[in-house]
């Protein structure tokens, strides 16, 4: 699976760290504009609808380039990948830090989304060469955390930094970051020098079999980016206080990167069939759902923990999947995994919020229900197609 030799590997924990630093800060400025929105609006017009459009272009440009993106890897080098990524970052967060109007804003939101893009599938792809198989699971979960560490860094964001500063100074956090891993990993060798080309003309074979994942990976992210789009607020029109809303909606993070860790160490420690992990836990995320639908506190509470933290650690063994059955071209096949999962985040919480708006919180949830229940009938058939 590796191509990289045993003696040859560097040393997997840091490139695994530094690597899901830069993940984490490719993140943060989708979590950070929603976060510092109000902040934004003492300097400038920034409207819920702009907020929508700077999402949904950033998310929009991700699913469109990280599939190609994928591919150019292995053409133009990890190296040279990552650096491009990392100065995206860089350059969007700083872009954000001084708009002075919505359009700048949405227009670095969307160089985000091509950092995104780019970096997704390098990042997975660097831990899928540079780790040993038999510690791959741990790698893969703690980076697919990295979405969740954002939101939760995003959240300390405002009272930490851009309540005694300005929102302008919480945006510097990920270039900073960016800036930090990438020099760390090109410092001290974690990346590959030399250009894994492929034979011209070669494609991913099993096509068909990544297409399919990438389809459960849209179906469970549409589901889940959907719900906790709108948690906070339907836990308040539950009779939630404002505060315990945004609490368990934190706390759904917590759990989601527990899950993730805690499925990757046993992926580790027990190695299985990582497409049938993750329709167990798509299958827990059914059940949350459901537990959404009938409402009362206690069962909200448990509903949101099930299918927005636990049932999330889908993430973690999908992408094992992935590199496992299609390690001769791992970068083109994470690159079409990655861009199912942003088009499930771009459409997910439009649909909810639709369904909401002119029906109900309950169809909505039902809806998400049958889209999870969907993913992992998907990710079983998904064992009888040919791959790698």
């Amino acid at each position: 699976m590796n191509s990289i030799p045993v003696a040859a590997r560097p040393s997997a924990g840091a490139l695994t760290g530094w690597t899901t630093g830069l993940l984490l800060a490719a993140c943060l400025p989708q979590y950070l504009v929603p976060a510092l929105a109000v902040g934004m609006r003492d300097d400038f017009t920034f409207t819920a609808a702009d907020l929508g459009i700077a999402a949904s272009f950033s998310f929009g440009l991700s699913a469109t380039i990280s599939p190609v993106a994928g591919r150019l890897v292995a053409r133009i080098g990890q190296r040279v990948a990552v650096s491009v990524a990392a100065a995206l970052i860089a350059v969007s967060s700083l872009g954000i830090a001084a708009a002075a109007a919505p359009a700048a804003v949405i227009a670095f939101m969307g160089v985000n989304g091509v950092a995104n893009g780019i970096g997704s599938p390098t990042f997975a792809g660097l831990v899928a060469t540079g780790v040993p198989a038999e510690r791959q699971g741990m790698a893969f979960g703690l980076l697919t955390s990295a979405p969740q560490m954002a939101a939760f860094g995003a959240g300390l964001t405002l009272p930490l930094v851009a309540a005694p500063l300005s929102w302008r100074a919480g945006f510097l956090l990920p270039a900073a970051v960016s800036l930090l891993c990438v020099t760390a990993l090109l410092a001290r060798g974690l990346i590959p020098a030399a250009v894994a080309r492929r034979p011209r003309g070669r494609r991913i074979r099993g096509v068909r079999s990544i297409h399919v994942i990438a389809l459960a990976a849209a179906l469970a992210s549409a589901a889940v980016i959907g719900m906790r789009s709108f948690l906070v607020v339907f836990a308040v029109a539950e009779g939630f206080q404002q505060g315990a809303a945004g609490l368990l909606l934190a706390t759904t993070g917590l759990f989601a990167i527990a899950s993730r860790l805690g499925f990757g160490l046993l992926g580790d420690s027990r190695p299985g069939d990582a497409l049938q992990r993750a329709a167990l836990l798509m299958a827990l995320a059914t059940i949350g759902f459901a537990l959404l639908t009938i409402g009362g506190h206690a069962l909200i509470v448990a509903g949101a923990l099930l299918a927005g933290g636990i049932g999330w650690g889908w993430q973690s063994p999908l992408s094992m999947a992935v590199v496992s059955r299609h390690p001769t071209a791992t970068g083109a096949a994470i690159g079409i995994q990655v861009s199912g999962f942003f088009v499930g985040a771009l459409f997910g919480p439009l649909a909810v919020g639709l369904l909401a708006e002119h029906g109900s919180y309950t169809t909505a949830w039902i809806m998400c229900g049958c889209l999870a229940a969907a993913a992992g009938a998907v990710a079983l058939f998904v064992r009888r197609l040919p791959h790698d």
